[in-house]
């Protein structure tokens, strides 16, 4: 005798308790941009431009900047717009693969705190601490786990930073507590 097992597959209303702004947290990177861009468009305009300077000149540098944010932070918002991030959630008990939308706030929010305490560090600590405390939380807020590595990697790069703008092009960027050895 052979049994016959009837399924029926019962669909799970539309989540409708989730806001707008579900699964486009990456929204407030395209916001950072845009106030990144307009900060650069200031202090371009306001920046005080020696007689002495030659063509492109100090401005072009910064302008070019400020106009990649423009750019970079529409294509990341119309792309969170359209498609919001998508997270493997699994599968549920009949084997279906769960998948919806997820915002990740915690990176958002480590990727954030770090730019604002770099902000703050930049003037007393220099920028090669600064730096690296930057590029070390960045890493962490974009899931990095080898804590240590990452923090030497930060470090490097912050240094190589500081040698490339004093040594290769003449420039000076904040020594801190360091402006001994820079």
């Amino acid at each position: 005798m052979s049994e016959s097992v009837s399924t029926t597959r019962v669909e799970s209303p539309p989540d409708t308790d989730r806001g707008f702004l579900h699964g486009r947290s990456g929204l407030v990177v395209s916001g950072l941009l845009v106030a990144l861009g307009l900060f650069l468009i200031y202090g371009t305009v306001t920046m005080d431009v020696p007689d002495t300077a030659t063509s492109p000149g100090p401005q072009v540098f910064p302008a070019i900047i400020a106009g990649l944010c423009f750019v970079i932070a529409v294509l990341v918002a119309v792309q969170l717009l359209r498609t919001p991030d998508e997270v493997d959630l699994g599968v549920d008990e009949a084997g279906e693969p769960n998948t919806g939308t997820v915002s990740n706030w915690r990176s958002v929010g480590i990727t954030v705190g770090s730019i604002a305490l770099f902000i703050a560090l930049l003037n007393p600590l220099g920028w090669v601490l600064a730096g690296a405390l930057l590029f070390w939380g960045v890493s962490i807020g974009l899931g990095g786990t080898r804590y240590v590595f990452d923090a030497g990697v930060a470090l490097v790069m912050s240094s190589v930073v500081q040698l490339v703008f004093s040594g290769g092009l003449g420039l000076t960027l904040p020594g801190g507590i360091l402006a001994a050895v820079f």
